[in-house]
């Protein structure tokens, strides 16, 4: 009787220990679907389609003599000519001094800005340039100029004087002035170009290539101060009364700005902008450098043909058209979508480059509707870049809550 009583206790035991562990199997398996559901989607996989760009051959009007490189406003430099060592500079170095003085004591378009008392030492620099023959504008002791006047007199007539003269009330000795246009030039890109002895350029210290000039006019015609008054054929500052911009090519071809240069060691220098219509409502500004003519008069009569032969090449091209597809999207569940430009995109482009696209697409981990935005196409020509949404043709749909279930 004891054996038989024992006997069924450790049947019914077996048999709860058995549905015990079946139990806990369940519950493990419907915890794991259960997770499996739960947890994050993974995210859809995207083919990328390549776009094909036809590079067209250029032929530019380089000057005969001198060195040259030619770039456009948001473009950088696009083509060069000769070598692109360092040489000197000559007054070109004066955008440096007025880009370094606006940035320590800046100016709003309309501002005169403060104003600066002339001392005994401003009428020594004026002295000192006027027996060594340089330009220069005159001035007295006690004379009050403000600081949109003393940067007209710099960039217009090329005064040397007062170049020098404002770098050292900005910076407070020339020494400061070249710690601080050296850093400056290379924090913005100009890795080739040295500020020494002056402020002026009228020493042979200063020197800098004809690609970092293209980049120093690009960055002289952002500043609104700096393009307004490269733009100006005359002004009026106290005591030397009417100045003339030293460029005589002001006007002409479309040129608006920006700087010439002569010296012995330097030659014949001419950094210079023209801003070209090239369809309606559709602009490029045009920077070229010239170094190294024999003259003033050659580098600015060489302008001429460099841009005429080259403004033919910027077009407005529609490199990306409105359902243009740039992605097919395939979800682990085998759902697919094509990811096509919302609109057209027009550039204006240098035909010598070539455009660069890339595809920029968000992360996508589960059902978007048609239309949507996933992403964006970039298309670049030079540094000049632009670009588009991108949005699904389609609704790409979400996983099966059994495909969520099981994972496969």
């Amino acid at each position: 009787m004891y054996t038989m009583y024992s006997m069924r206790r450790y049947s019914e035991r077996k048999k709860h220990t058995g549905f015990k562990f079946f139990r806990f199997v369940l519950l493990l398996a419907v915890g794991a679907l259960l997770f499996n559901y739960v947890r994050p989607l993974p995210q859809s996989e995207a083919s990328v389609v390549a776009m094909s760009n036809q590079v067209e051959s250029i032929k530019l009007s380089w000057p005969t003599q001198g060195v040259a490189a030619l770039g456009a406003q948001g473009f950088g430099t696009l083509a060069t000519h000769g070598s692109q060592a360092k040489r000197p500079t000559a007054s070109i170095a004066k955008l440096v001094t007025v880009l370094a003085i606006l940035e320590k004591k800046p100016l709003k378009p309309g501002q005169q800005g403060p104003t600066i008392t002339m001392t005994a030492a401003d009428v020594a620099l004026f002295e000192k340039y006027y027996g060594m023959g340089g330009a220069y504008v005159k001035v007295e002791a006690g004379e009050k100029i403000t600081l949109y006047q003393a940067l007209q007199a710099i960039l217009l007539p090329s005064a040397n004087n007062m170049a020098d003269g404002m770098a050292i009330w900005a910076f407070g000795s020339m020494e400061n002035y070249h710690a601080y246009a050296n850093k400056m030039v290379q924090r913005l890109g100009m890795e080739d170009t040295t500020v020494t002895t002056d402020a002026s350029g009228f020493a042979p210290g200063s020197t800098s290539t004809p690609t970092d000039l293209i980049r120093l006019g690009e960055l002289a015609m952002s500043n609104p101060v700096i393009a307004e008054i490269v733009a100006q054929k005359s002004a009026t500052i106290p005591v030397h009364g009417i100045i003339y911009s030293a460029n005589s090519r002001l006007g002409f071809n479309n040129i608006i700005g920006i700087k010439t240069g002569l010296t012995d060691e330097a030659g014949g220098c001419f950094l210079f902008a023209a801003k070209h219509e090239i369809e309606k409502g559709k602009t490029v500004t045009v920077i070229g450098a010239i170094m190294g003519e024999p003259n003033l008069r050659a580098a600015l009569t060489d302008s001429e043909p460099l841009l005429n032969s080259a403004k033919q090449y910027f077009k407005v091209k529609t490199p990306i058209k409105a359902g243009e597809t740039f992605a097919t999207l395939t979800t682990p569940w085998l759902a697919t979508a094509d990811a096509v430009a919302k609109s057209d995109v027009q550039l204006v482009s240098w035909q010598g480059a070539e455009l660069s696209p890339k595809v920029e697409l968000d992360t996508i981990s589960g059902s978007v509707k048609a239309g949507e935005e996933v992403g964006n196409a970039v298309i670049s020509s030079g540094t000049n870049t632009t670009s588009v949404p991108l949005v699904l043709n389609k609704y790409l749909a979400g996983p099966a809550w059994q495909w969520r279930l099981k994972r496969f």
